[in-house]
Order: C-alpha cells, then sequence, then structure tokens
C-alpha cells in the first residue's frame, strides 16, 4: 500500500536539517495504522510470555499482537503450537478465555471443535477435503532461554534472529506478576516513553545494574540479576495502545528482596506521564520510525 501523505511528509523532514514537526494525521489517522500493522507491526518474533504459562500438558492461553488474536497450547505430547484464534467456519474468534486447560477448543458460534494443536475434530468433514484446510491457521513457535516466543509474520523466521543472549536464571524464573494496562494514546508515544523513561517504571521493580533487549520494534525485556521486566506495546487502534508486563524473578529471589507491593508503579507513571508531545519524540525516534515504514 502507498504511504499516507503525513508519512511522506515526515521523511521529507528528516531529509532537511530543520526542526521535526510531525502532522498530527500520523498519531490519529487510521490510514497511517493500516500502513503501520503492514511494515511494522508484522514482526518475525514476539515474546509472548515465561514458559512456565503452559507448565502442563494441556494447558493453553491466549494473547494479542496487535489486531491478532493467537492461542498458544501444550498438547498431551508436550508440545507447543501457535494458533490463530479464528474459527476455520464463520471467522468467530475459538477462545474469549485469558488461559486455561482443556482437551479441545470449542469455538462458541457453532460448536465447532479442534484439538491442541489445531486439527478440526468435530464436525466430521469429507475424507475428499484437504486435511491442511481444516485447522486453524499456525505459527512457528520457540522457546529461547524460558521465554515463549511466536512469530506470526508471513515470510519465513528463524530463531536464530532472537535477540539475546539472556540471563540463565531466566529458563528457571518464576512469574510474580502479570498485568495489562489500556491507553487512549498512539502506540508510538507509550513507545517513546517506556524508552526515554526507563527508570520511571523499573527503579521500584529492579535493583542494581540493568540491561535491556528488543525483541522486534515493540516488546523488549530488562533485566538484572535479580528480576525481569517483559513488556510488550500492544496496538489496537490509532488512539488506543494496551501495555503487558510480566514481572519475573530469579528463582533463588528471597522475598525480603522482593519489591514493595504498595503501589503499581507502572499505573502510576502511565497516571502521571501524561501523553507525550510530538515534539518529545525528536529526530532520532522519527528517523527510527522512518527506517521501518520508508519504501525498501
Amino acid at each position: 500500500m502507498d504511504l499516507p501523505a503525513s508519512v511522506t511528509a515526515l521523511g521529507e523532514q528528516l531529509g532537511g536539517t530543520g526542526e521535526i514537526v510531525p502532522d498530527a494525521a500520523l498519531f490519529s489517522e487510521a490510514a497511517v495504522f493500516a500502513a503501520e500493522r503492514e511494515r511494522i507491526f508484522a514482526q518475525p518474533w514476539i515474546a509472548a510470555d515465561h514458559v512456565t504459562r503452559l507448565a502442563e500438558n494441556g494447558r493453553y492461553f491466549r494473547f494479542d499482537a496487535d489486531s491478532r488474536s493467537i492461542i498458544v497450547t501444550r498438547d498431551d505430547e508436550g508440545r507447543l503450537h501457535a494458533l490463530r484464534n479464528v474459527c476455520i467456519h464463520a471467522g468467530y474468534p475459538v477462545c474469549d478465555a485469558e488461559e486455561g486447560a482443556a482437551e479441545r477448543l470449542m469455538c462458541p458460534y457453532h460448536g465447532w471443535e479442534y484439538a491442541l494443536d489445531g486439527r478440526l475434530v468435530e464436525p466430521e468433514l469429507s475424507s475428499r477435503i484437504d486435511p491442511a484446510r481444516l485447522r486453524m491457521t499456525r505459527y512457528p513457535v520457540s522457546v529461547r532461554d524460558g521465554l515463549l516466543f511466536v512469530a506470526p509474520s508471513p515470510g519465513p523466521v528463524s530463531d536464530e534472529s532472537i535477540a539475546g543472549p539472556l540471563p540463565a536464571w531466566l529458563a528457571d524464573g518464576k512469574v510474580t506478576k502479570r498485568a495489562s494496562y489500556n491507553t487512549t494514546w498512539n502506540w508510538k508515544f507509550l513507545l517513546y516513553l517506556l524508552g526515554s523513561r526507563p527508570p520511571l517504571f523499573f527503579a521500584e521493580s529492579l535493583n542494581g545494574q540493568d540491561s535491556c533487549l528488543e525483541f522486534g520494534p515493540l516488546s523488549r525485556i530488562t533485566i538484572n540479576s535479580e528480576r525481569a521486566l517483559l513488556l510488550r506495546v500492544i496496538p489496537r487502534f490509532a488512539e488506543r495502545t494496551d501495555l503487558q508486563v510480566i514481572e519475573i524473578a530469579a528463582p533463588d529471589t528471597s522475598p525480603e528482596m522482593s519489591p514493595p507491593v504498595a503501589s503499581d508503579p507502572v499505573a502510576d507513571v502511565l497516571g502521571r506521564a501524561g501523553v507525550p508531545s510530538s515534539s518529545e519524540l525528536g529526530r532520532e525516534f522519527f528517523s527510527w520510525y522512518w527506517s521501518l515504514m520508508s519504501p525498501t
């Protein structure tokens, strides 16, 4: 698709030396969001959760990657599967629950049932139909150092492209918190806030020297010897973005080493920070954005 005028105008400004003044449509226009979905959000790998989310066979959980809903399952033989949360019959979401245990996934619309690997089980259709058509769309899934990655991008992927190395303790870490936050911000504002003001998020949750790894443009993990925070930015619409935070503690972290829980530092930051102005984002941020949006 062609780039909207507000995006091409940004590229022209970046070609000069003056102040970057983006068009307001860059943060609110549906056409811009559609172009971003095509060029930015279809990242090769998404860090979905910690592998302990599926510690037992027969369990599943659901997560969102921008407009896509994905179910990750562990079947009865311990194999992991990532499935597009769409029934092949009428396009209705198969799963509404956040997580659970089941032998089958059942679409609530007409009761079509699927095995945990995405194969259609009921109803039994004609044997003349290609079996590949009788299953939910599947995505590659990989486990790296305790993190569960899913690749919903259309092209071929290799798990060698997953950023690393991650600390050895992460595989045996314990999830101490999962939380989701809703904002009425454009995703670029939220991503900028995460990158430009990390102490506001991490000072009350992590101690010591922190390191940060990015998994594609919309997720990152901040780690030290005791704790890690996995943050996922989830664009819903041009002016609505969710944030998911998963906090992981090292296996030998004692209760007295854990941070206080009197307040929610992420909610506090989002509440008091206010939406950044477009002028705050600056040339460096917009150069990064243009590098992903510009035609290759």
